[in-house]
């Protein structure tokens, strides 16, 4: 009776353990594009100084790349680069042509991105030794553009 215990003990052990094995393989694939789908959307993504520019984020090249960041981003990430593409569209139409350095819209813009590849990182490196310490896992802007 006791071998009978034993040999069930083990094989639910091993049942667990390969269940256990499937769920982190299957997160860690999930994790491996969801990097990816922010690296590629970073790279692509307009930053602060192009909105300056006639930079169009409406092309199309860019919508596929806003559709994978649909697919696998946080609902954090996804709501900041919302915001951010709002703003960026807005401060475009004054800053196109002006060149004065720390304009407020400027700073207002990169705010904005800053939040939403903030929680783009919190999201990646949530399950990482380098994953920022819950004390700082808000985002808060720094000195460059107020007064002092």
């Amino acid at each position: 009776m006791s071998s009978f215990a034993l040999g069930l003990g083990a094989l639910l052990l091993s049942l667990v353990s390969f269940l256990s094995g499937k769920v982190f393989s299957q997160s860690e694939k999930v994790l491996d594009q969801k990097r990816k789908a922010y690296e590629t959307f970073l790279r692509e993504c307009p930053g602060p100084n192009e909105a300056h520019s006639s930079v169009d984020i409406m092309s199309t090249e860019f919508q596929r790349v806003t559709g994978l960041l649909t697919l696998y981003a946080s609902n954090d990430a996804l709501q900041y680069s919302s915001e951010y593409f709002l703003k960026f569209v807005e401060a475009q139409e004054e800053l196109q042509g002006v060149s004065i350095t720390g304009h407020p819209k400027f700073v207002e813009v990169m705010t904005y991105y800053n939040r939403m590849v903030w929680a783009m990182r919190r999201d990646v490196m949530a399950w990482s030794i380098f994953a920022p310490a819950k004390t700082s896992r808000a985002y808060s802007q720094g000195v460059f553009g107020k007064e002092k």
